[in-house]
């Protein structure tokens, strides 16, 4: 293990990157191997005969997957079983176990190649708003707010535990200043159930990579949280405020402008602007900082947006390395 660790030291990025891709590509086809074999296992009472009752007790029994793992290979080979060219598109890369699982129980003779094509190379995010988009019409839940017992509480809720509806909740509002009332606030635990439109999402998810430096994790409670506080404060307390004039800043100061950051997150539209050699845009939305294209050290300005760029953690780390400057992050 020792000598292969220092062979892979001795790799460059280019070498390392190649060689993952091309183990990528023989994990994919040692993949298609499994998924054929398993296909065939599930037509025949072989796991029976060796005391499994079924494929998925022996794959997750015998062989150690997850049950999430299993399940998605033993519906890829059903499917795979039925349309070979399954196959060939997670041999090529253009789809994955999760898409094929999803899609798994919506595929038909008539619709087959239609659908896998619409999920080609999509994100799982992506092809669960299409297994949306094309399942059987149900009923949107109602907005609740359920109470929960204390986290200590050894008896689960009643079935018929009370609900609190929205828009109409008989709940006294606690002003936010009186500490003793936040800690009550915060002792009681609730659940919170909605439907909402695409929108909604595409402005959670924003704002959860928004608010990764604060929230880490990004876990809902967080982020829904972190937005109607701001919200509530704005409107209870805020004052209107003023745009700062533009003062200039002497060469290698570190502090960016304010006007500075606004100019350059609409500029690069709130992503990472990292672009490789092969011209692919990193364009992540979380971790984002702020970094000078010709550092602060070597006569860069900080108030000249056209030498601010808008990096994700990974990036602005790797870029001050490479020049060994790395001192730490100024956050978007």
């Amino acid at each position: 293990m020792y000598i292969m660790e220092l062979e892979l030291t001795k790799l460059s990025n280019d070498a390392l990157l190649g060689k993952i891709e091309a183990l990528a590509e023989t994990e994919r086809f040692s993949l298609i191997d499994l998924l054929i074999h398993l296909g065939e296992l599930d037509q025949r009472t072989a796991c029976q005969n060796w005391g499994y009752p079924s494929v998925f007790v022996f794959l997750t029994r015998r062989l150690g997957y997850s049950e999430s793992d299993a399940m998605r290979r033993i519906r890829t080979a059903r499917a795979a079983r039925k349309y070979p060219s399954i196959l060939r598109m997670l041999a090529a890369g253009e789809l994955h176990l999760v898409s094929v699982s999803l899609l798994e129980p919506l595929l038909t003779s008539e619709n087959h190649e239609r659908l896998l094509r619409q999920a080609s190379r999509r994100s799982t995010r992506d092809v669960q708003r299409l297994v949306a988009d094309i399942s059987p019409a149900t009923a949107e839940p109602r907005d609740q707010i359920r109470q929960l017992p204390p986290p200590c509480a050894a008896a689960p809720s009643p079935p018929d535990a009370p609900h609190l509806e929205s828009p109409f909740l008989d709940l006294e509002l606690v002003p936010p200043s009186d500490p003793v009332a936040e800690a009550t606030l915060t002792d009681k635990r609730v659940a919170f159930s909605f439907t909402a439109d695409a929108q909604v999402q595409s402005w959670f998810e924003q704002a959860r990579d928004l608010l990764r430096h604060r929230f880490p994790i990004g876990r809902m409670e967080e982020v829904f949280g972190e937005a109607l506080r701001r919200l509530v404060t704005q409107e209870l307390f805020a004052k209107p405020s003023r745009r700062k004039k533009k003062k200039p800043t002497s060469p290698g100061a570190r502090h960016i402008p304010k006007w500075v950051q606004d100019e350059v997150w609409q500029r690069d539209a709130g992503r990472c602007s990292y672009t490789g050699p092969d011209g692919v845009r990193c364009g992540a939305t979380a971790w984002l900082e702020y970094d000078h294209i010709i550092p602060g050290a070597l006569g860069g300005r900080s108030d000249d947006a056209s030498n601010i760029r808008l990096l994700c953690r990974a990036h602005n780390k790797s870029e001050a390395q490479r020049l060994g400057l790395w001192k730490g992050p100024k956050t978007a």
